[in-house]
């Protein structure tokens, strides 16, 4: 798996250094340039709360009015069950290809060090594995979409986020007014309850969604989730519901039979985004 944590780990920031060990090839930022090339896609990096993050988008006019913004999942977190990878980008960009995918006015916001600036200071890799959702992050990626939305001042924000983004997506849209609906694919929304599950070294402190009230009514929420999902089964969305007193029409969770945690978003995801579920939060129909 590799948009979650594996392995369980009791690793602190002072371990750190050891658990990278050495060796860990770079992966994942050749390839997404290839996707870029065919899409015609730009790229800059925003460097964000003092952390790089890396910017991918279609040619946009200044008065676009509305823009989907994309957040990936984890990545590889780990290179193997017990060596954290030196850089997490993933090789396999689910979440840029979603984004590639969408026939509406759409970029990619890379998570801080990921796509490149992971082996530069200040980046560590407690970003990517205990503080993955965390404050800092968080505030990055916030820090990041404020600068894309005085670039484009008329644009309102819709934030898409694969798995782990969608974490992040849900937890930066609160603070943000210009968005106005977020979409999170497959998404571990309650984090306290994922860990459990899966045995997984608890998160660092505020990095769950379910433990936060008081959501703005201006955001609506569409949480899609696949039936077959092990690595994010249907229950964590529940909870996330049932913890937060979220309900619809504000929140909705549509579970899609057959889907896990990669199949079969990016085949059918402009049939999603066009179908009821993805433009007003009713249930899809799958192909």
């Amino acid at each position: 798996m590799r948009d979650a944590c594996r392995c369980r780990i009791a690793a602190l920031p002072a371990l750190f250094a050891l658990l990278l060990g050495a060796g860990c090839a770079l992966h994942g930022p050749a390839s997404a340039q290839r996707l870029l090339n065919d899409a015609g896609w730009t790229q800059f990096v925003l460097p964000a709360g003092g952390l790089p993050l890396a910017w991918f988008s279609e040619p946009l006019p200044a008065d676009t009015p509305h823009l989907h913004v994309y957040l990936g999942g984890d990545g590889r977190a780990f290179a193997t069950r017990r060596r954290i990878a030196r850089d997490p980008t993933s090789s396999e960009h689910l979440g840029l290809r979603l984004a590639l995918a969408d026939p509406a006015p759409s970029a990619f916001l890379g998570r801080p060090c990921y796509y490149g600036g992971a082996t530069e200071p200040p980046c560590e890799p407690a970003l990517w594995t205990l503080e993955r959702y965390g404050p800092r992050v968080v505030a990055a990626v916030v820090a990041a979409l404020a600068d894309i939305a005085a670039r484009y001042p008329r644009a309102r924000l819709t934030l898409v986020g694969y798995s782990g983004g969608g974490v992040i997506a849900v937890l930066a849209a609160r603070q943000l007014d210009r968005v106005e609906r977020v979409i999170t694919v497959a998404s571990p929304l309650d984090t306290a309850a994922w860990t459990r599950h899966h045995g997984y070294t608890e998160l660092a402190a505020a990095s769950n969604p379910a433990d936060l009230g008081d959501w703005p009514a201006r955001t609506r929420q569409l949480h899609l989730v696949g039936t077959d999902d092990a690595q994010v089964p249907p229950f964590i969305a529940a909870s996330y519901h049932t913890r937060t007193g979220l309900a619809p029409p504000h929140s909705v969770t549509v579970p899609l039979d057959g889907y896990d945690h990669r199949c079969c978003w990016l085949r059918e995801w402009p049939a999603i985004l066009g179908s009821p579920a993805g433009r007003e939060g009713h249930q899809p129909s799958r192909k």
